[in-house]
């Protein structure tokens, strides 16, 4: 009796051999689904890491700097009443004039913090409620847009401070081309001319530094 198998082959017929053409094409198809798979992996990686780094961008010269904070930091309007300044001078920055009740609550070669006396939050790297000071950072090479002005004879460009109770920011250029910022957390209480009169009292020392972010 004739075996399964050799009456399957003489239905099948002979077996051909894959000539080359189909073989290169075969080993195409297969290197296509690779490079898709591979390609589909590193989407996805690349898509968390984009949110991620989204979420780390600091905010740009329209806005100025922000700084995470306790919820519970005060809230009040500042005082507009500006007197002369008596205490210790920071050392990237010297001032004329405070606020009434105010103080410089932490200064050092690259920003300076003023607060209320009796403020809650007594770090100087957190800036709500407070005023902060600072040169542009070193990586922000862009020109502040808004209201144009002058300050003591130097270009100054007024903005929102996005994030903030009424902030402002005031962008003074210095000699040299950086932009000096002066951001006043809750401005509802000030006019323009405080702040003018307020940035005007600001200057750099020769050993003030940029932030390198």
């Amino acid at each position: 009796m004739m075996d399964l198998h050799d009456r399957l082959d003489r239905i099948a017929g002979p077996v051909a051999e894959p000539s080359a053409a189909e073989a290169d094409a075969d080993l195409a198809r297969g290197r296509r689904a690779l490079r898709r798979r591979r390609s589909a992996r590193a989407l996805g990686t690349s898509a968390f890491a984009v949110v991620a780094l989204a979420v780390a961008v600091t905010i740009g010269t329209q806005a100025g700097p922000t700084a995470t904070t306790p919820d519970d930091a005060p809230a009040e309007a500042v005082a507009t009443r500006l007197v002369a300044y008596e205490g210790e001078q920071p050392q990237g920055f010297t001032i004329d004039k405070v606020p009434a009740g105010w103080e410089i609550q932490g200064g050092t070669t690259s920003e300076l913090t003023i607060a209320p006396k009796n403020a809650a939050d007594k770090n100087p790297l957190a800036f709500i409620g407070k005023i902060a000071i600072m040169l542009q950072s070193a990586s922000d090479r862009s020109t502040p847009t808004g209201t144009q002005l002058e300050v003591g004879g130097k270009p100054g460009v007024l903005n929102t401070a996005d994030g903030t109770q009424g902030g402002k920011n005031l962008w003074v250029q210095q000699p040299d081309g950086v932009w000096l910022l002066v951001q006043i957390w809750d401005a509802r209480g000030w006019t323009q001319q405080d702040i003018i009169e307020f940035a005007d009292g600001i200057h750099v020392q020769p050993g003030a530094e940029r932030i390198a972010g």
